[in-house]
């Protein structure tokens, strides 16, 4: 395996010729801005200096490159040495993110585990209280019936009483109806106050804690991100909506491409093929 090369160093030297030359470009420029092009011979006129800008551009460049070179070389013999080794701490690191999430997400789960268990115990005792408490009430309305009953019978026999003139067996009666009632209406009393008192000193269910990781340093955070399940779905959708437009980006080379290969003969909504004149200059 072929080491990087340890040197990164490289030297720079501007010499007074490249200031010079450097320092012609902004009289070169000076000096076009302040053409006019009227006639054939200005036209020459401009055509020689856009020669001579020409030239000094590429000297300029190949001085530019020559020491461009070397700080390229030094760059990507830095690159090639620390690279390598970076990029392995950012697999190390990632792999250590991705142990560290796995492991919140499990107590997470131990969390909902444990709270999902509550909440069913909690339902079970609830439900078994309704059952319970219909059961009382059902019991209490089947014995206030009986005491109603006993109640009716006691009014009839008061009624009878009255009427065959028995004062002392229809006030017999009547005390009996009343306590009937009175018993009736004290077991429904008695059976809604017992309902009341169980529902308020009912156990309540939570979920036992579960302490959430302390790593020192770490932390996680939700991140929500979307992703393309139907293009085409998406381009009708950017139709009709143009606050999404937006989100379809268009590729300019590409289209450039396809107008320079159909010229008139492009013929896609939305696109037009047009001219656009673009200057050339051979070198003298």
């Amino acid at each position: 395996m072929n080491q990087p090369n340890t040197e990164f160093s490289a030297i720079v030297r501007i010499t007074p010729e490249v200031q010079s030359q450097l320092a012609e470009s902004n009289v070169l420029l000076t000096r076009v801005k302040g053409y006019v092009v009227d006639s054939d011979d200005s036209a020459q006129i401009v055509n020689t200096d856009l020669q001579s800008i020409k030239v000094a551009a590429r000297n300029l460049d190949g001085i530019r490159k020559s020491i461009v070179k070397p700080l390229d070389e030094a760059r990507a013999n830095a690159q090639a040495f620390f690279v390598p080794a970076i990029e392995t701490l950012k697999i190390a690191e990632d792999h250590c993110k991705r142990l560290l999430l796995s492991w919140q997400e499990k107590i997470e789960a131990r969390r909902r585990e444990a709270r999902r268990k509550a909440e069913e115990e909690a339902l079970r005792i609830r439900q078994k209280q309704e059952a319970e408490a219909a059961a009382a009430r059902a019991k209490a309305e089947e014995q206030a019936r009986e005491q109603r009953r006993l109640a009716e019978e006691a009014e009839a026999a008061r009624k009878k009483a009255v009427a065959e003139g028995n004062a002392r067996a229809a006030a017999e009666a009547a005390a009996r109806a009343a306590k009937a009632q009175e018993q009736a209406a004290a077991v429904v009393q008695k059976a809604e106050a017992k309902i009341a008192h169980q529902e308020q000193v009912a156990p309540v269910i939570v979920a036992p804690p579960i302490a959430a990781p302390e790593i020192k340093g770490f932390s996680s955070r939700i991140v929500w991100k979307a992703r393309v399940t139907d293009k085409q779905a998406l381009v009708r959708a950017a139709a009709e909506r143009p606050d999404i437009a937006a989100l379809l980006l268009v590729d300019e080379k590409a289209v450039n491409r396809l107008a320079g290969a159909l010229k008139n003969a492009l013929n896609i909504p939305g696109l037009e093929a047009y001219e656009e004149k673009v200057a050339a200059s051979r070198g003298a």
